[in-house]
């Protein structure tokens, strides 16, 4: 099922065929390269399935995304319900993160900032929880697309599943202030 269409993008269920692209986009270097590590197979198999779950339970989520002129899979991009737990908490939880992830060939075209742009939209008809995005410091691409996109940066932290002094330790939190009462 399609959720969401931009001018040059679909936003969509996962299909089968999706799994062997996410799964080579997980352990690119460079698309993983504000990450502490590069996921196996075996591990975006998991969290590729905990996706379509996520999407079939809620009609949000992280979404596959696809390019409308070719039916190329290119990544994707969507939200997530973001839950304290034993691993990660934030005093801003519970929230929506809303994020990207984009194979190395689809980056440089605005793909991200046309999608994430449609999936706040979308998110702000949809969720009821406060948006925001985060991530590493030194992540300026996609610090760049959460300021396109209209976010404000609300404040910095050292996330708590990165060992301390990494380099990737220290994140930023944006937040969509689109409604103050959130």
């Amino acid at each position: 099922m399609n959720y969401i269409e931009t001018e040059r993008l679909i936003l969509r269920d996962w299909q089968a065929d999706d799994l062997l692209l996410f799964q080579q986009m997980n352990v690119d270097s460079e698309v993983r390269r504000y990450f502490p590590d590069r996921l196996s197979y075996r591990r975006s198999e998991i969290v590729f399935h905990h996706m379509q779950q996520e999407i079939k339970t809620n009609a949000i989520g992280l979404f596959a995304t696809e390019v409308k002129t070719s039916g190329e899979f290119i990544g994707f991009i969507g939200m997530q319900k973001m839950e304290k737990n034993k691993w990660f908490e934030l005093d801003e939880m519970p929230f929506y993160e809303i994020g990207w992830r984009l194979r190395a060939e689809a980056w440089g075209q605005g793909y991200a900032t046309e999608g994430a742009k449609a999936v706040l939209d979308y998110g702000r008809k949809h969720v009821d929880l406060p948006i925001y995005s985060l991530t590493s410091m030194k992540n300026k691409p996609s610090i760049n697309v959460m300021q396109k996109i209209g976010l404000t940066e609300y404040r910095t932290f050292n996330h708590p599943m990165i060992r301390s002094g990494h380099p990737l330790e220290k994140h930023v939190l944006y937040k969509d202030n689109h409604d103050t009462d959130q």
